[in-house]
């Protein structure tokens, strides 16, 4: 093998690694913004059925996603509102509160989540993990019946990271310790809402991020 052989094939070992990286690159799936929504049954005039609210993409921003890596777990804190519409301000009926955790575990790499009265859940990726947050939500939160009254929904998504005291008031919160999983105008979060605590993840700079979504007016059905 002569020297501008040589030469050109160890340019090419060399490239070799660089190339792959790139093409690993282009080939993983764009980020994408977190999105909130509330599906309610067909015909959107005459609501039958309880509405089913859903958020998907939750980590694939790459912004809680490095939160996790850098061992912050992340709450995501859901809030679904009734509201009824009135000639001059509109009024809240009800609402009913809900709460998921997201942390990497630092000795396995798996991904752990925490639903409301239920075990932990692992998962090996994030994109399993965000399949998993996916999941869809039905909520019983139905307006009374034939009061001609209209109605809308509106619901709210928190999205931050966790100091590890708030870590541990959520998981004694998600084993049972402070109510059920989903209920009207309960104390779901009550023990995340403690004023220094919060005041304190909210300063600390890290990551936090609200998502809403609204449903068109309607009218109760049957």
């Amino acid at each position: 093998m002569n020297r501008s052989a040589g030469l050109l094939f160890l340019g090419f070992l060399a490239a070799g690694p660089a190339a792959r990286a790139q093409e690993v690159r282009e080939r993983a799936p764009p980020a994408q913004p977190p999105v909130l929504s509330i599906a309610l049954s067909e015909g959107r005039q005459a609501v039958l059925d309880p509405p089913v609210v859903r958020a998907e993409h939750l980590l694939q921003d790459g912004v809680f996603d490095a939160a996790l890596q850098n061992g912050f777990p992340v709450r995501y804190h859901f809030r679904l509102e009734l509201w009824k519409k009135a000639f001059l301000f509109d009024r809240l009926q009800h609402d009913a509160e809900w709460d998921e955790v997201v942390r990497l575990d630092p000795l396995t790499g798996e991904y752990d989540l925490m639903r409301p009265g239920a075990t932990v859940e692992h998962y090996t990726s994030v994109e399993k993990v965000s399949r998993a947050l996916a999941t869809p939500f039905t909520v019983d939160l139905l307006p009374p019946e034939g009061t001609g009254a209209r109605y809308y929904y509106i619901a709210t998504l928190d999205i931050e990271s966790l100091s590890e005291g708030e870590l541990e008031e959520v998981e004694r919160w998600l084993r049972g310790d402070m109510g059920p999983a989903i209920s009207p105008r309960g104390n779901l979060g009550d023990a995340l809402a403690r004023g220094a605590r919060r005041l304190l993840v909210r300063f600390s700079g890290l990551p936090r991020r609200r998502l809403e979504a609204r449903t068109p007016a309607f009218v109760a059905g049957r």
